[in-house]
């Protein structure tokens, strides 16, 4: 959903008037300036550096596949190679987007979380933000981030305010983040007939590839690539350990409010549905998928947005997803990488209108996110791969400006991002040390997700269903405590009503 101009202009005001704490290190600034103009496979990218973040290099819209229009469409990434240079000093559009006329907590109070700018089909690009003055006791390289922003596998992208990290980056000196678009709704999972499925989790596949091809470049070591996401991004990263069991590249995932599910052989009902709508209706496989190639992208869009019977998302391809999880597991078929993973206490805001929660949103929250999640870790733990747990519970009114939301779905990623303070009053002393804690100890699992995440004095272990092993983050005035799993797994018992209990226990009927 794009913002108008005038919500842009007062956010940016906004945001001027607040003064951030110092964060450029000493360290860093005695330390010999990066490049701005790096080679890739993509072309020889021309980045800048501006006076918010004066430490971090930006390299904005780098092109990581061809552009998926005319008979690319419904296709896997193809690869994009080149030596000429290209200006990456811009945001290029977000993908086509599923919209809806739906009023939120995130239209209504807090539009950073949502996307800034255009959509269009032409979209499989990234941006990567690296450190003007590297760490150099970095010898081998910086340990590299790639972020999968949320949405519902509807909507999404990355440019988004509060998901931007040149802050953390310039604080640090001693990480790059690479933010992604991928492909969406009918345009990344279209469930066609006799087609490529999951293309959005193939294009996150790209990017991963295109990282490790370049991040050298950009001062990073490829081996050590974190993968991470949030809500459908989430989703994505416990996909991807299934579909690249067998070369992940990546040495860590974190998975932000979401997790893998059992997922269902393809339907193809939703695809012919809207091709029968717009005249390719009753055609061959091959020729309804080249039909609707040739439609007008935005009118695809909005028809998929406007018919309400319809649904385009993940499905088991066998090739990128699966539908028994924890057979492949049992096989070894899953891979053998560290994850972080966990929710929100409030997940079901996310989820409410603007005028307050329900328990049909507190349900949506709990069956959709953080019951998966449990199931997830569960799973995992059965099988004895690392997992490390979190419960976070924070909630500052410059985040979630209603009581009511709280931890709502997405209210870490701005102190994890390190832009909680930007747009709407700065933060507590509280809300900074949040931030700084969880900042490091994303840090140090992206340094070495064989080793305990640790920030300071607090060393985070794994994951144990029998004892205090889950980080609760935010809670009872305490920046980190260890607390049994079953502080969440209680929310979800094995019932006909599986949060039944727990909506009595709050006061819905």
């Amino acid at each position: 959903m794009m913002h108008t101009a005038a919500i842009l202009s007062v956010l940016v005001a906004g945001a001027a008037a607040l003064v951030p704490r110092p964060i450029l290190s000493s360290r860093s600034a005695s330390a010999s300036a990066a490049s701005l103009s790096i080679d890739t496979t993509s072309g020889q990218l021309h980045g800048f550096v501006n006076a918010t973040a004066a430490g971090t290099r930006q390299f904005l819209g780098v092109p990581y596949a061809l552009p998926p229009v005319g008979a690319l469409r419904f296709k896997p990434p193809q690869k994009v190679y080149g030596n000429a240079p290209i200006d990456t000093v811009a945001f290029q559009p977000s993908c086509k987007q599923q919209t809806s006329n739906a009023t939120t907590i995130y239209t209504a109070y807090e539009p950073q979380f949502l996307i800034n700018g255009p959509d269009s089909e032409d979209c499989l690009y990234l941006n990567v933000y690296a450190p003007l003055h590297p760490d150099p006791t970095e010898v081998a390289g910086l340990p590299v981030f790639v972020y999968i922003p949320g949405g519902g596998f509807t909507g999404g992208g990355a440019n988004s305010l509060y998901k931007i990290p040149d802050q953390w980056v310039n604080a640090t000196q001693a990480h790059i983040v690479v933010t992604i678009n991928y492909r969406l709704n009918i345009f990344g999972f279209p469930a066609a007939r006799g087609q490529y499925q999951n293309l959005g989790l193939q294009d996150i596949r790209q990017a991963v590839e295109w990282t490790r091809d370049n991040a050298a470049g950009f001062g990073g070591d490829p081996s050590r690539i974190t993968l991470w996401g949030q809500s459908a991004g989430a989703m994505a990263v416990a996909y991807y350990a299934y579909g690249y069991y067998a070369d992940p590249i990546v040495t860590g995932l974190i998975a932000d409010s979401g997790a893998a599910g059992n997922l269902k052989a393809p339907n193809f009902d939703a695809f012919s549905t809207i091709a029968g709508q717009i005249g390719c209706g009753g055609l061959a496989a091959e020729d309804e998928i080249k039909c609707v190639q040739g439609v007008d992208a935005e009118t695809l869009a909005q028809l998929v947005s406007t018919s309400s019977s319809v649904h385009f998302g993940p499905i088991a391809d066998n090739i990128t997803m699966y539908a028994d999880l924890e057979a492949r597991i049992q096989q070894g078929l899953v891979a053998d990488v560290p994850l972080i993973n966990g929710n929100n206490d409030n997940e079901g805001a996310g989820f409410s209108p603007s005028s307050g929660q329900t328990q049909a949103t507190w349900e949506a929250g709990l069956n959709n996110i953080i019951c998966p999640v449990s199931t997830e870790i569960a799973l995992r733990t059965k099988y004895q791969l690392p997992t490390y747990r979190y419960y976070y519970a924070g909630n500052f009114s410059n985040i979630s400006p209603q009581p009511w939301i709280g931890a709502s779905h997405s209210a870490e990623l701005p102190l994890i991002f390190g832009t909680h303070w930007e747009y709407r009053g700065n933060s507590t002393e509280f809300e900074w040390q949040v931030s700084a804690t969880l900042q490091e100890l994303w840090l140090s699992f992206a340094r070495n997700a064989s080793a305990h995440p640790t920030a300071s004095s607090f060393t985070w272990p794994v994951y144990d269903a029998t004892s205090n092993t889950t980080l609760y983050v935010a809670a009872d005035n305490k920046v980190t405590q260890l607390v049994n799993g079953s502080l969440v797994d209680s929310l979800c018992p094995n019932s006909t009503c599986p949060t039944c209990a727990y909506f009595n226990s709050i006061g819905f009927d």
